[in-house]
């Protein structure tokens, strides 16, 4: 922190604690960085190393998050005033200038595509084994089968719910969790292998269209390992299960941030208690008409 000296601190107390900050907050944010991706080096193919870089960016973020606030209250406790605090650690480099908003959008980007590559392949898995045998169901399906047969609606409703689920913590750029995804699927379809297809395929412009959202109904067998065919479905599992809920965990922030749920279950509940009203009123009028014809 060159140049720069608090009135209320000496100049190596200063140092002192700045060491410490770093040590305590940069130096774990940047080890989370880097030790994501090289603990994860077995997935470091096209875009898992990019994923597994958000992923890092978000815990990065989250121990900042959480250590610098202790930082501060270290200070605090010296009879540092409130804004010498904040101006030490601006400048002092332990907050940086947009730091939170790319930590946010690495944290919804990295919620959305674990929905896509964990969260609802779990839940195939779990619907395969543990609710289908309590509806009689003889020889469920795969669990992989079952998830490439409900693609879209295994990866938009999960997702959609983990978005608005997490944007009630976390509601900035929760709506910006498509565009990193979006990025990649636009990257995969510009720079699709048109020379790996026949001539006839080829020449259709909507052939890399159909080869990534024309999803295949069964997962590969053993002997399929290493051909196109398992090639297109990993493909499909990676990009375009990340691609679809990236979409719906935005769509779900949205949903969170406008209150619409809330909204519609409110319109449900004032309804439902409107909707005797107009037959009390209506019996109430009946009585009164009722009497007066009788009278």
């Amino acid at each position: 922190m060159r140049g720069y000296t608090s009135a209320r601190m000496e100049a190596s107390d200063l140092k002192r604690t700045l060491f410490w900050g770093h040590l305590s907050v940069t130096l774990p944010a940047i080890a989370a960085i880097i030790l994501v991706p090289v603990l994860f080096r077995n997935h470091l193919f096209f875009p898992a190393w990019l994923y597994c870089l958000t992923i890092g960016i978000a815990i990065g973020y989250q121990w900042c998050a959480a250590a610098i606030p202790r930082w501060k209250a270290a200070l605090r406790r010296k009879d540092i005033p409130e804004g010498e605090v904040e101006d030490i650690a601006r400048r002092g480099g332990l907050v940086l200038p947009g730091a939170s908003s790319v930590g946010l959008l690495a944290l919804h980007t990295s919620a959305a595509v674990l929905c896509a590559t964990y969260l609802n392949v779990w839940l195939a898995g779990r619907w395969v084994h543990w609710v289908l045998p309590l509806t009689g169901t003889v020889s469920p399906p795969q669990a992989m089968d079952l998830y490439l047969q409900h693609f879209v609606v295994g990866n938009f409703i999960p997702a959609f719910l983990a978005g608005y689920v997490i944007c009630r913590r976390f509601p900035r750029f929760g709506s910006w969790a498509w565009l990193l995804p979006s990025i990649v699927m636009a990257y995969m379809l510009l720079t699709f292998p048109e020379s790996n297809v026949s001539v006839l395929t080829s020449s259709n412009p909507w052939h890399r269209f159909s080869y990534y959202f024309e999803i295949q109904q069964s997962w590969p067998s053993v002997y399929e390992l290493g051909s196109s065919y398992a090639q297109r479905v990993m493909l499909q599992i990676s990009v375009v299960a990340s691609f679809y809920s990236s979409i719906a965990y935005s769509i779900g922030a949205f949903a969170e941030k406008r209150r619409i749920l809330d909204r519609v279950v409110g319109t449900f509940r004032r309804n439902g208690g409107l909707e005797y009203s107009p037959l009390g009123t209506i019996s109430e009028h009946a009585e009164e008409e009722s009497d007066v014809n009788c009278r």
